[in-house]
């Protein structure tokens, strides 16, 4: 009996405490909330160190590189009044070591005057600081200070936070009456960019996060503060290439100062007492500000740094990575250069007036853009040479992703002014393009006086210049919603085929969420043929705009309708259906939904319907991947009467689900079938209606379409008319290789600073580039009836990523630098002797992706300055490949080459 009432006492007990627990712990916070971290009137001795470290992203254990900052502090409460506090903050023995290599050294240069922290409420709210302090030193001051921002309450949700980082998003855990735990995201200072591109698959991928333990005694004061923090910065398209940095603060309690007393300012208020301190000292807030030290270009220029990179800017180094390497790291010293600087470059390297405008276009400063103008045009009096090299300036600004307004203003002025010569032509069209996709780049307001000013411009000349198709293709440049209707009216009515299909070209440009289910109905019109006929390459842009904007299971079975249709146009078909297929092959929801329409269509799922009866080609290839960049190459061929009439390969790189094209190469014709066309093809077709020809005889023509990131630059006229054409075929001009596109444009572009907790600067910039050498050759012989095309693209490529983090007295540096040098080449062999037969070949031979990764460490501004250097090299090789096509073109390569 005795026992089983010590058992109910015990339990009675312990219920007790579990409800009075709880209470216990909140009058426990409720009083430590009471009390000050530093209590009043007293000196406290703290130890501070500061470790910053900088780790590779994978690989074996690496040699640690990072370097330490440890000092005593002396913090004195020398005023105090309710929630009120003024404290005296004094460094001294301090010194800085690299860590791992333990080198350490004295500091001796550290100002001997204290600084001051306002506390109000408990909370930190300014520095008050020596005018004589440097940047890199107040930071570090603003992030001891930022120790001391504590709450001692839970916190249900994230809640707004000042402190040097800037405004954060924080949560506090209170893990027990002596400790709290502080999670701080998304803070302000932890994003400032200086630039960034806006293509996702070309930028970088940044995640940080930081953590700060508190340790309290009984009474609420201050025993240890320690601030854990870490950065990853990757790029987005190759996430293996970057760096993490891991930042730790630690503020630790040695001892209780030795004065019982600290001596107080006799004043009656806080702000009385700051007063009183500012004959030698200034207020500033807890937000820290860039020290601008870290990313100074020091003891460099831009003419130096030429002279020593000419070999590598030399004409036969296009399309290789050794001039894309130099490229990127000419550019940072370029964007600080001036006008007469450019000017004497351009003045003393005439040789090179194809490299440096390319540098140029991708300073996008204004003094670069003045000097290349003041240069080049000459009004009347510009040569041909000089027209050629300017244009080639504007083709590299127009990939520029934050140019500096004036030049958008300069180059809308120009288009104002009548033009100087009738020769001017091509250059007013490459002013128009480039002005078209730097104002879509510099992302204006819709209600921007100067967007709205260009937008008027180009559909004033969309509806009534004489060539209206150099104003659709502005239009797909500037790609503004507003102008959709525009373009939609010429797409649907002109009479025109080339406006048509030029109309369309820009609406495929625009994102698909642009669109709404009247414009789906417009492009239905447009391919269904519903009102009227329209030109083949028309129906193929609409059908691509209707698949971009994610058909339904009814709108798909539709289109798989078609194709057992009674349209004889089996080229359209041909390419409705492969289009669906390599779609199908991206994306499973889509083949999902592609095979189950098809199984319930027993009409169109037969082979007499899906045999392939046409020479259209639509595919996709992968053309490398991780460990390598993961590109993509999208070809679409569209053949008309045995002709290739519309076809592009683009290059694609992509990052998770975002993809950007980096390259994109367009060649079209028309009228070549009344001189190669197969005479018995409307035996075989069973006449096919000729819808591209409606009502009017087209002009024999054949042009090339480039467009690089985006950018659609102003097509090249191989020829216009038949006799250029017999010009051409009976000179032999085309029959050797004749470079068509040769330049080093900017790709990657990213710069942003961090602050770190312990006040210290993190500077990180990323620079790509391409040098792309693309050339060609044809030849054509109308007694043997065939022809053969070579096309080969060769690209260099190089990224440098360059990051710095430090203060006053130490510094860490990594230089990371990838070089691939991928390369491309298409033969096309056409024989129109007896029955149209095309072949096509794509190779792609072996390529080397290099890595190389250099970390440092630099001690400074001490008595024995010291710097570590580790160095790493790594290499991939991908194996070179034939990518197959399709059967037809098998088929068709078979019979060419068995009699060759």
């Amino acid at each position: 009996m005795q026992q089983r009432r010590q058992t109910n006492s015990r339990k009675m007990i312990s219920r007790l405490l579990s409800l009075l627990l709880p209470l216990l712990l909140l009058v426990n916070c409720c009083a430590a909330a009471g009390a000050s971290l530093i209590p009043a009137g007293s000196q406290q001795l703290f130890a501070l160190r500061s470790k910053v470290s900088l780790e590779p992203l994978a690989g074996s254990k690496p040699e640690d590189v990072s370097y330490s900052f440890e000092t005593q502090l002396k913090i004195n409460s020398v005023w105090s009044k309710d929630e009120e506090q003024l404290l005296e903050i004094e460094l001294s023995k301090s010194r800085v070591s690299a860590t791992a290599q333990q080198k350490e050294r004295e500091i001796d240069s550290l100002p001997d005057r204290p600084f001051y922290v306002a506390l109000v409420q408990g909370q930190p709210q300014q520095v008050i600081a020596h005018t004589s302090r440097d940047q890199s030193l107040l930071n570090l001051e603003r992030g001891i200070a930022s120790l001391l921002q504590l709450r001692l309450a839970s916190s249900d949700g994230a809640e707004n936070e000042l402190d040097v980082s800037g405004h954060c998003r924080v949560r506090y855990h209170v893990k027990s009456s002596t400790r709290v735990e502080k999670t701080k995201t998304d803070c302000a200072l932890w994003d400032l960019r200086v630039s960034y591109h806006p293509e996702q698959a070309l930028g970088v991928s940044k995640q940080s996060q930081e953590q700060v333990d508190y340790e309290l005694s009984a009474d609420g004061a201050l025993l240890r503060a320690e601030s854990t923090e870490t950065h990853r910065l990757t790029l987005t398209a190759k996430p293996d290439v970057g760096s993490v940095v891991r930042g730790r603060l630690r503020l630790q309690h040695v001892a209780q100062g030795g004065q019982e007393q600290v001596p107080q300012l006799q004043q009656p208020t806080l702000a009385a007492a700051i007063e009183s301190l500012l004959e030698w000292y200034r207020v500033f807030e807890l937000e820290a500000d860039v020290d601008g030290v870290i990313s100074e270009l020091q003891e460099q220029t831009l003419q130096a740094q030429f002279e020593r990179s000419v070999k590598d800017l030399q004409a036969e180094h296009v399309g290789k990575s050794s001039l894309a390497l130099t490229f990127a790291q000419l550019l940072p010293l370029a964007r600080i250069a001036k006008q007469p600087q450019f000017e004497a470059l351009l003045q003393s390297h005439p040789r090179l007036a194809g490299q440096l405008v390319d540098l140029l276009g991708a300073v996008q400063t204004y003094d670069a853009h003045n000097a290349s103008f003041a240069h080049f045009y000459k009004g009347s009096d510009t040569t041909a040479q000089s027209l050629e090299l300017l244009e080639k300036y504007l083709q590299a600004l127009a990939v520029g992703t934050h140019p500096e307004r004036r030049i958008l203003e300069q180059l809308f002025d120009f288009l104002q002014q009548p033009p100087a010569h009738k020769s001017h032509a091509k250059l007013r069209d490459s002013v128009l393009q480039t002005l078209a996709t730097l104002t879509r780049q510099s992302g204006l307001d819709a209600n921007d006086q100067l967007l709205q000013q260009i937008r008027v411009h180009l559909l004033e000349g969309l509806a009534s210049a004489p060539e209206p198709v150099m104003y659709a293709r502005a239009l797909q440049n500037l790609r503004d919603p507003q102008t959709i209707d525009a373009l939609l009216q010429q797409a649907t009515q002109s009479p025109q085929p080339q406006l048509a299909v030029a109309a369309l070209q820009a609406l495929k440009a625009y994102p698909a969420l642009s669109y709404a289910e009247p414009h789906r109905r417009q492009f239905e019109s447009i391919f269904y043929q519903r009102q009227r006929r329209f030109d083949s390459s028309a129906r193929t842009l609409a059908l691509d705009l209707l698949l971009a904007m994610r058909p339904s299971a009814e709108q798909l079975g539709q289109l798989l309708d078609y194709l057992a249709s009674n349209d004889r146009q089996f080229e359209i078909k041909t390419y409705v259906l492969q289009k669906l297929r390599m779609l199908a092959e991206i994306c499973p929801r889509f083949r999902a939904m592609f095979q189950a329409a098809l199984g319930q269509r027993a009409h169109v799922n037969n082979y007499h319907v899906l045999g392939q009866r046409g020479l259209t080609t639509v595919l996709t290839r992968q053309l490398s991947q991780s460990p390598a960049f993961n590109e993509s190459l999208l070809s679409t061929q569209e053949v008309y009467q045995g002709i290739l009439k519309r076809g592009s390969v683009e290059f694609l790189l992509h990052a998770g689900r975002a993809e950007a094209s980096s390259f994109k190469l367009g060649i079209y014709t028309a009228g070549l079938s009344s001189l190669v066309g197969d005479g018995d093809a409307d035996e075989r077709n069973g006449q096919i209606p000729a819808d591209d020809e409606l009502e009017q005889e087209e002009t024999v023509t054949a042009g090339m379409e480039i467009s690089v990131q985006g950018a659609q630059l102003r097509p090249l006229i191989f020829f216009n008319g038949q006799t250029e054409l017999m010009g051409h075929v009976w000179g032999g001009s085309a029959s050797e290789t004749t470079p068509a596109y040769q330049a080093t444009t900017l790709a990657q572009d990213h710069e942003q600073y961090i602050i770190l907790a312990s006040g210290a600067t993190l500077h990180w910039r990323v620079l790509g580039a391409r040098s792309v050498d693309l050339n060609g050759k044809v030849t054509f012989s109308l007694w043997n009836r065939n022809a053969q095309t070579e096309i080969q693209q060769n690209t260099g490529s190089a990224v440098v990523s360059h990051l710095a983090v430090g203060f006053t007295y130490a510094k860490l540096v990594q230089d990371v630098t990838l070089r691939h040098e991928p390369k491309l080449s298409l033969q096309a062999d056409l024989d129109f002797y007896d029955n149209m037969k095309l072949c096509m070949q794509l190779q792609s031979p072996e390529q080397l992706l290099t890595q190389s990764n250099e970390r440092s460490v630099y001690l400074q501004s001490v008595e024995k300055p010291y710097a570590k250097h580790l160095r790493s090299t790594r290499t991939h090789k991908s194996a070179g490949r034939t990518f197959a096509l399709n059967q037809k073109n098998n088929e068709m390569c078979n019979i060419i080459h068995a009699y060759s």
